[in-house]
């Protein structure tokens, strides 16, 4: 079996020969995933050369299929020879297409401006509601983490569609049920997830199948509501591996046009750099949180370097430059660009390749959550000690949702 790949931006061309069976197909599988990882979204295979394919091939090539038209990618065969257009069309591929077989559909791109200014990354923005804002609504403090165990005083938040928010909370209708397990909380597009800290092993999560938004309990946070104003397309610049989470939400920043803004953001990682809770301040008998060294590690668990590489992250966060009033303390310093202050949550999933074109966002996190496994909910830092320290989250490739917030409440 003989399998030579290339690629060229989103395009790659795989030229296939011999005997493409169970044991190839593995290989096949390998290869793909990697053309992908790296960006590949329209595939063509050429089979000219192929003498023999199995179910298990072809079920790797309808599995990428799928995977693909989820993201507007393709996946096309081309040239089978004649002893193979049967063992295709038993297993439902259409050789009567014209040049091949082809799946999904590869939209035109609708992006209008390019950002430059940036070391590490490629920008393409797109304006999505010209007049798009968002209200972002403050949940308590992060002054009262110093208080313990916390007070019933905490908000009960619907999350509806049009609507995302984070912090210190847990899936729930009220205090008493959730205060033994409040943790970092990520809520966007209609679905919930939470990590909770009750000596749970997996975050848990709620999607809302109807009409009715999840409800979560939130002791410290943010939630915003309103449309997005632009889309904001990245990948890294040829001369880097990575993009720095700083950068990207620099970028954000300038694109909405206002001073504060709130985002969700799709991305494929290169590491992310948090921490969660592991204690519930809420539960009978807590103390104050302590953040200084040792005790913090009694309360948080973080790691002394990046973590979930190669993993795709939903992020969703506000982002300001000279912040002041009420929305000030629930942001700290973001990495060394531009002087700016932000608050993020990401929750982790395996990966899945990301869109690299236009993508409806509640399609996009609903199929996170229905197929790829949830690993992780953190609170996203940036650790500015130095060599000593684990720096910043980092992405390689995604999209992101913006707007600028226009009232805070």
């Amino acid at each position: 079996m003989r399998i030579d790949s290339s690629r060229s931006g989103a395009t790659a061309v795989l030229r296939l020969g011999g005997r493409l069976d169970r044991e190839a197909a593995e290989q096949l599988s390998y290869t793909l995933d990697d053309l992908v990882r790296y960006g590949a979204r329209s595939l063509t295979v050429d089979l000219a050369t192929v003498t023999y394919i199995s179910s298990a091939a072809l079920n790797v090539l309808a599995r990428w299929q799928q995977e693909l038209a989820a993201v507007r990618g393709s996946v096309k065969i081309t040239a089978p020879p004649d002893g193979l257009r049967e063992t295709l069309a038993i297993v439902g591929w259409d050789s009567s297409t014209p040049g091949g077989v082809v799946s999904g559909d590869l939209r035109l791109s609708s992006w209008q401006h390019h950002a430059g200014g940036s070391t590490s990354g490629e920008y393409e923005v797109s304006t999505r509601v010209g007049n798009g804002s968002l209200v972002c609504r403050l949940h308590g403090g992060p002054l009262r983490l110093d208080r313990a165990p916390l007070l019933s005083d905490c908000d009960v938040v619907a999350f509806p569609s049009s609507s995302f928010g984070l912090g210190i909370g847990a899936i729930g209708a009220g205090y008493e049920e959730c205060r033994e397990r409040l943790g970092e909380l990520v809520a966007v597009a209609g679905c919930a997830a939470y990590f909770p800290s009750d000596d749970a092993r997996m975050a848990d999560y709620l999607v809302a199948a109807g009409s009715t938004p999840p409800s979560v309990v939130l002791t410290a946070g943010l939630s915003c509501q309103g449309e997005f104003a632009k889309l904001v397309r990245f990948s890294p610049s040829p001369n880097a591996e990575s993009i720095p989470l700083s950068e990207l939400v620099a970028i954000c920043l300038e694109a909405s046009g206002g001073k504060t803004a709130g985002l969700v953001i799709a991305g494929e990682t290169a590491g992310l750099t948090g921490a969660r809770l592991r204690r519930s301040p809420a539960a009978p008998g807590a103390h104050a949180v302590q953040f200084e060294a040792p005790q913090v590690r009694e309360w948080l668990s973080f790691a002394s370097e990046r973590t979930h590489m190669v993993r795709t992250a939903l992020i969703t966060g506000v982002v300001g430059r000279g912040a002041k009033g009420s929305l000030a303390g629930h942001l700290r310093p973001v990495g060394v660009v531009g002087q700016l202050s932000g608050h993020f949550h990401a929750a982790v999933f395996s990966y899945q390749p990301l869109p690299q074109r236009t993508v409806d966002l509640a399609h996009l996190v609903r199929g996170l959550f229905s197929n790829h496994q949830l690993l992780d909910v953190l609170h996203l830092l940036w650790d500015d000690r130095g060599d000593d320290g684990v720096g910043e989250t980092a992405l390689v490739r995604g999209v992101a949702w913006v707007a600028p917030i226009s009232e805070v409440s």
